[in-house]
């Protein structure tokens, strides 16, 4: 094989690699998207905690993380109270980590079908 088709292959290799990547963070948009609308719809009929200034569910946003060796999505709070809404009572009316728990099987199926 002359240079030219080893730089070929060299090129191509690297295009699929930044086809998975770009699909992989689109799978974390999209989960974090629905993460956000299943936790809104719960929050709406207070399942977690009791809504009183609406604040705290109308600023709870999600994001994508990707590091080197990392990437997946989150759910927080944009309220500084955030914190004691989750924690509070020994975590009996936290809402954000377990609506991500609860989207990481189908996640991670669909991560490795990116991936495999």
């Amino acid at each position: 094989m002359d240079d030219s088709g080893i730089k070929d292959v060299k090129r191509n290799i690297a295009a699929i690699y930044q086809r998975k990547i770009n699909a992989t963070l689109a799978l974390c948009d999209e989960y974090g998207a629905m993460a956000l609308n299943r936790f809104l719809q719960k929050q709406s009929n207070n399942e977690f905690w009791n809504n009183q200034t609406y604040t705290a569910i109308d600023t709870v946003f999600y994001g994508t993380l990707s590091e080197k060796d990392f990437v997946g999505f989150f759910l927080a709070h944009a309220v500084e109270y955030g914190v004691y809404l989750e924690q509070a009572n020994s975590y009996k009316h936290a809402a954000l980590l377990p609506t991500v728990v609860a989207f990481y099987a189908r996640f991670d199926k669909d991560l490795k079908e990116i991936w495999e």
